[in-house]
């Protein structure tokens, strides 16, 4: 795929995984779906990396490792990168020499309603990125998982890369003003969006999982996926 083919996912089911800690936790191979879409660095989780995976979001930080190579090549998923962030790469000899190593195409597109969530300079990430763009097309259900935040005590980890807590880089320390602000503006953004009953949060009540309270009022699991996750409605 070339471009971006919104017509490909009406009436199917997406699941979006993304790199926060649900991911590890969730049973959502057990979810039912169409098509999987995920991002950055998820070809260092075994779980996600062996999937067939639709649609990956390139992230400008992720590294051109021959794994990442290895996982994509030969397979069908497509792959693109946001020019708004990717600029500093795009045009670089590491970029065109991963592309050729792995046999892909690569296309860009800036997601269409764009992360303009910013707190001290952070963003709500990929994975609240690629939720926006599932929501312009007309999927009859959209799953998420990995899409949490850090608890208060910033113990839990992150499931692509498996870090504890915040990389000595990460600049957003104060979990209120934060994390916390950041992802509560995320979550009350999607509801304002027109089909967000499509939306289903896999991370809802765990601690980490920032939005539960938003998407238990708003957009709750419904019980055949309570079931099928091995969870009482909470």
């Amino acid at each position: 795929m070339s471009s971006f083919d919104v017509a490909k996912y009406k009436d199917k089911s997406i699941l979006i995984i993304g790199g926060g800690t649900s991911t590890l936790d969730v049973n959502w191979e057990s979810i039912d779906y169409d098509y999987i879409w995920t991002c950055n660095d998820f070809f260092l989780e075994d779980r996600v990396a062996s999937k067939d995976i639709d649609l990956y979001l390139l992230a400008f930080t992720t590294p051109f490792d021959s794994k990442l190579i290895d996982t994509l090549k030969d397979s069908d998923t497509s792959v693109f990168y946001e020019p708004n962030f990717y600029r500093s790469r795009q045009n670089t000899p590491q970029f065109r020499d991963f592309k050729k190593e792995a046999g892909i195409k690569v296309f860009e597109m800036n997601i269409p309603f764009h992360d303009h969530l910013h707190q001290d300079g952070q963003k709500a990430g990929a994975a609240f990125r690629l939720i926006q763009l599932a929501m312009i097309t007309e999927a009859s259900k959209i799953n998420f998982v990995g899409f949490d935040g850090f608890n208060k005590e910033f113990t839990n980890k992150h499931a692509f890369s498996k870090h504890i807590g915040l990389k000595e880089s990460d600049t957003r320390r104060d979990w209120k003003s934060g994390y916390h602000k950041v992802f509560m503006e995320a979550f009350n953004y999607l509801i304002k969006l027109e089909g967000y009953k499509r939306l289903q949060n896999l991370g809802e009540g765990y601690d980490y999982n920032l939005g539960s309270e938003i998407s238990k009022e708003h957009f709750p699991l419904d019980e055949k996926v309570l079931e099928v996750l091995g969870k009482s409605s909470r």
